[in-house]
């Protein structure tokens, strides 16, 4: 499938399951590719036919900003280098859970759970311990009875039931021994398997030969602003002050700005964070294609965070 094919199913997907789901960020070597959100559910989506193309660096970015706005990134693909990807099965890129297209149509729209993860090694499951322990002692089956029908040790049954993960086959046979199913089904969107030690990892001192970027983020930072520099959004950086969070743009106003500033805008509105654009440049115009502006003078006169937050309001 074209990726182009791919981007358009993706969307449409989220789009049936009752996602709301931003433009298309289409700005080149981009972190992610869609922003979707449904009640509390937000993802951050990064889509490539070959999940391979996902380098460590563009991964840590998208876990941090995942991190930073609560959301939950997730990779749809097809293949690795070594072959196709299965379906109802969670693959892992640097951290980040990766899927196919018919994976995310069967969970979203058919509400089918899914169980079985790829590790090193085939694939795995997360075993019901609890349940597992009951249904043997129920049944009346001796640990050495459990062992030999499943074809493993002792001490490796004994592990199964302290919550050890087991692979498929085995968890099929347990199934088999029990006549009850005995796997949990994972979390998709689970953002608490997000890495929350990455916040402040992509912060960078920023380029000296970007004097405006370099004087925008000191005045934030002298606001009480934590500065967390992006390589490969439509914004320069998320800048956080205690729990209020802003997509911060810098750019000095020009023409490439519309289309910036209309993508930021549709990312601020699902990701329901304030954005705001910093320019050098002496607008009259209060916002751009729906992201606040403010000057570069204006912005040497506030006198605390919660005069950007008003201002902002103010022109949305």
């Amino acid at each position: 499938m074209e990726r182009s094919d791919l981007v358009r199913n993706i969307r449409e997907t989220l789009s049936r399951a009752g996602f709301s789901v931003s433009d298309l960020c289409s700005i080149r070597l981009a972190g992610f590719d869609l922003v979707a959100r449904r009640d509390n559910t937000l993802l951050f989506v990064k889509i490539l036919t070959n999940i391979d193309a996902l380098s460590e660096d563009v991964a840590k970015e998208i876990i941090t900003l995942s991190s930073l706005l609560k959301g939950c990134p997730l990779l749809v693909g097809e293949k690795t280098g070594l072959g196709d990807l299965e379906d109802n099965v969670v693959y892992f890129r640097f951290g980040i859970r990766a899927i196919t297209l018919n994976t995310l149509q069967d969970h979203l729209l058919e509400g089918i759970p899914i169980a079985a993860y790829a590790a090193q090694g085939g694939l795995y499951v997360t075993l019901d311990e609890k349940k597992i322990q009951v249904l043997r002692q129920q049944q009346g089956v001796s640990l050495g009875e459990f062992a030999r029908f499943v074809r493993v040790s002792r001490k490796t049954a004994q592990l199964y039931e302290k919550g050890m993960n087991a692979r498929i086959e085995i968890a099929s046979r347990i199934e088999e021994l029990f006549n009850s199913p005995v796997c949990l089904p994972m979390d998709l969107f689970d953002i608490t398997q997000n890495d929350q030690k990455t916040e402040g990892k992509n912060l960078k001192k920023p380029d000296d030969s970007k004097n405006f970027e370099q004087e925008v983020f000191s005045l934030l930072k002298r606001l009480g602003y934590e500065i967390v520099r992006m390589e490969r959004c439509p914004f320069e950086a998320v800048s956080k002050e205690k729990e209020r969070v802003l997509l911060t743009c810098v750019h000095t106003y020009n023409k490439k700005l519309i289309q910036k500033a209309q993508l930021v805008s549709s990312i601020s509105r699902i990701t329901e964070k304030h954005a705001v654009l910093f320019t050098d440049t002496d607008t009259e115009k209060k916002n751009l294609e729906g992201t606040p502006i403010i000057r570069k003078k204006e912005l040497k006169k506030i006198r605390g965070p919660e005069e950007i937050i008003d201002l902002i309001i103010e022109r949305i």
